[in-house]
């Protein structure tokens, strides 16, 4: 089941402090998920890996969750378990994959009330066979663990009689599970914030544990509504003879994601990036992942590293970047990237290109955590976000007018905006919960300063649930397609006195360039550079059809006419495409010939066609042209 808050606003601002999230009634609310979609989707039929095994595990026992897709622990090494395998909600993790204690269940949802306490997500080992152990033996279970996600750090366990903390129990010979280790989230001054993962050595030293059906388990204990109390686990290890005053592991471990193989965008339209003056400047100068080098005793480690990037299924691949370096003993996320720019590039509609970054130790001791890779989809829609919410964003309610939010998209070519995607996750109130949640979502051009004009050029208002079972994307379809040129923003508009947080989606992972998103209120739109990327999105329809005067038609001219293809064109322009006479465009010139005055249409059947040319302002100027056999 899934709860709404509905809190006075006092209690409500103690919410945010608790969390460590701004409570300014003018700022933007970063707010924890009520729910993942993301989590059902991976417990799905089919979506579990590794096979559970009916024999106990030798040592060593060691995981670091590399390689594995997001959603439920790998079955061959832990018996059960609702943690979160991923790498979207740490910061700075020893390795790639992480186990997160987020306090939603295995299809995403919360366990409880906003009010509630109790234990939250559990990660229990496999039976592990230490028949064969003694005291003394030297026998360890090590691991890192953080306090806290990127959304921000848990409540403070002191806080009345709550239980706020992650605790690790052993399994004895005996049936009985003993907790041996706990770390209790305490106030950190004032703030409560996120900590850097620290590593703990637990001694398996008492005689009961020595059996061959020992397990461990971790269990997180906080508040029973969406992600507020959280941890993350990492490379765990269990094995004897450990020495704990030189921990040391022979490995180069990447930590994390891949960056965009876009420079400005995560996702951008087909055409869009053909119509680029130089494509290549579209893509990234500077992808990249970080590494940690986990050896302590040796002096460096050397390596070799190598960035491809491949259209998808199975297109060649080409080398971006190359080389080999000497990694000191260690040393921590040592960004390792390069520019993708050099990559020869051609794409269509659903074109998916893979770039990955791989890792290799020379002296030959195996990596496991070696390859990150990153698919991007050429299809039909802008995008800043990963597809992933870490958590919600919304705008404090306007108390007196409106307020609203637009996000600005730079066009290679006019376009139209067909759709508005976005990622809704219901309500959270301050007062009495109406029943629905009124949002107006628009279209804007910019204005001489950049910005949203001060009314959308098209508007869909659309009545939300105040409580949705599980967030995700929606959409909403204009009931005719907008035109747009240059310079355009989306986004929304909430009306005033509705007592509501409206939340959607936030992607926590991207980093979006700055001076693209805005926000309304008092009637005067404000830049907010932020590192929270509301999760809209436009869809796009490939169509030119804004608006042009007979000033921008008279601009450029094109002989002869009728011709047999090869046209040509007086006057400047930046770009050209053809359409046929029901609107769809049928030629695109390449962008190596942008601005050229002849165009080559040959290959075109004969016929009547619109012949749209963009103006070095901004204008399309529009031509008839007759094409002969």
């Amino acid at each position: 089941m899934n709860y709404r808050l509905r809190l006075p606003l006092l209690v409500w601002a103690c919410l945010l402090t608790c969390c460590g999230l701004p409570t300014a009634l003018h700022a933007q609310q970063l707010l924890p998920l009520p729910s993942d979609p993301a989590r059902a989707r991976a417990v799905a039929p089919g979506a579990a890996r590794g096979t559970a095994t009916t024999t106990a595990l030798p040592l060593p026992f060691f995981e670091d969750f590399a390689g594995q897709p997001e959603g439920k622990p790998n079955r061959t090494r832990w018996k059960d378990g609702n943690v979160l395998v991923n790498e979207r909600f740490s910061q700075a993790p020893p390795s790639r994959g992480m186990a997160t204690f987020d306090g939603l269940d295995s299809l995403g949802r919360s366990y409880g009330l906003p009010s509630s306490y109790g234990i939250t997500d559990v990660l229990t080992s496999q039976a592990i066979d230490l028949s064969a152990g003694r005291v003394g033996d030297k026998t360890y279970l090590s691991f890192y663990w953080q306090t806290g996600s990127i959304v921000g750090g848990p409540n403070d366990e002191r806080g009345g009689n709550r239980v706020v903390r992650l605790a690790l129990e052993f399994l004895d010979n005996t049936g009985t599970w003993r907790q041996v280790w706990y770390n209790p989230s305490l106030l950190d001054g004032n703030n409560r914030t996120l900590t850097r993962f620290r590593q703990r050595f637990i001694a398996v030293n008492d005689a009961r544990y020595f059996h061959a059906g020992f397990r461990f388990r971790f269990r997180s204990y906080g508040r029973l509504y969406g992600t507020l109390d959280t941890w993350n686990l990492d490379y765990l290890r269990l094995d004897r003879n450990r020495d704990t005053l030189s921990a040391s592991y022979a490995d180069l471990a990447l930590s994390a994601p891949l960056s965009s193989l876009l420079k400005r965008y995560t996702a951008m339209p087909a055409w869009q990036y053909n119509a680029a003056a130089n494509p290549a400047l579209e893509l990234n100068d500077s992808t990249f992942t970080t590494f940690n080098n986990l050896d302590t005793v040796a002096v460096g480690t050397p390596y070799s590293y190598q960035g491809r990037v491949r259209v998808l299924p199975a297109g060649p691949e080409t080398q971006f970047l190359s080389g080999s370096a000497l990694s000191l003993a260690g040393v921590k996320q040592t960004r390792l990237g390069g520019s993708v720019r050099g990559v020869p590039l051609t794409v269509a509609v659903g074109t998916r290109v893979q770039h990955s970054i791989n890792l290799s130790l020379l002296a030959g001791v195996g990596a496991p955590n070696d390859t990150v890779r990153r698919t991007t989809r050429f299809a039909d829609y802008y995008a800043y976000d990963d597809g992933s919410a870490e958590g919600t964003a919304a705008l404090t309610p306007g108390t007196n007018l409106p307020n609203s939010r637009a996000i600005r998209f730079v066009l290679n070519r006019p376009d139209q905006v067909l759709k508005i995607r976005y990622y809704y996750a219901g309500t959270t109130s301050i007062g009495s919960v109406p029943p629905t949640a009124t949002v107006t979502f628009g279209v804007w051009d910019a204005d001489a300063n950049g910005q949203p004009t001060a009314t959308p050029k098209a508007t869909f208002t659309k009545v939300l649930p105040t409580s949705v079972t599980r967030a995700g994307f929606d959409s909403i379809t204009f009931s005719q397609a907008v035109p747009v040129s240059g310079e355009f923003f989306i986004g929304y508009t909430e009306p005033a006195n509705t007592g509501l947080f409206i939340q959607f989606g936030a992607d926590l992972n991207s980093r979006p360039p700055q001076q693209i998103f805005f926000e309304r209120q008092n009637n005067a739109w404000t830049l907010k550079n932020t590192l929270i990327v509301p999760m809209l999105r436009p869809v796009m329809s490939g169509l030119i059809t804004s608006a042009h005067s007979a000033a921008a038609d008279a601009a450029v001219q094109i002989y002869p006419n009728p011709s047999t293809g090869l046209v040509q064109v007086q006057g400047r322009y930046t770009h050209a495409v053809a359409l046929d006479a029901l609107g769809r465009t049928v030629w695109e010139q390449p962008a190596a010939q942008a601005g050229q005055p002849q165009l080559d249409l040959r290959r075109l059947p004969a016929g009547v066609y619109l012949l749209r040319l963009t103006l070095p302002d901004g204008r399309v100027g529009s031509q008839r042209v007759v094409l002969q056999p």
